[in-house]
C-alpha cells in the first residue's frame, strides 16, 4: 500500500503534467516535450481509468456523480483514441487534450 507521502507526491506530478498540458498550445513545447507528456499522461489516464472504474462498481447509476464519472471515462477514451499528428500545434493540442482528460478522471477519485 503506497505511504500517504507517495500519493501525494504522485498526485502532485500528476497536477503538474495536467497544468503543463494545459498551457500546451499557449507556449509551444517541443516536440520532444509533447511526446514525453503523451506517454507520461497515456500512462496515467490509464491507472485513473481503472480507479475511476472501480469507484463506479460501487455507486449507484442513477446519479448526477455516476453521469460525470462515467462521461470523464468516455471522454479519456476518445482522447487515448488520438495521436500527436504531423505538426507542433496538432502535437500540443493533443497533449492539452490528454491533459483535460486527466484532470476530469482526478476530479471523480478526488471527490472520494
Amino acid at each position: 500500500m503506497p505511504h500517504h507521502t507517495e500519493h501525494h507526491g504522485t498526485t502532485q506530478h500528476l497536477d503538474q503534467l495536467i497544468a503543463e498540458a494545459a498551457d500546451a498550445t499557449g507556449i509551444l513545447p517541443t516536440i520532444d516535450r509533447c511526446q514525453q507528456l503523451h506517454d507520461e499522461l497515456r500512462t496515467a489516464i490509464g491507472q485513473l481509468a481503472d480507479q475511476v472504474r472501480r469507484r463506479l462498481d460501487y455507486q449507484a447509476s442513477d446519479t448526477a456523480e455516476w453521469a460525470r464519472c462515467e462521461q470523464a471515462l468516455l471522454k479519456a477514451q476518445g482522447a487515448l483514441l488520438g495521436s500527436l499528428g504531423v505538426g507542433l500545434r496538432s502535437a500540443a493540442l493533443h497533449v492539452q487534450t490528454l491533459g483535460e482528460a486527466a484532470a476530469a478522471l482526478a476530479d471523480c477519485i478526488r471527490d472520494e
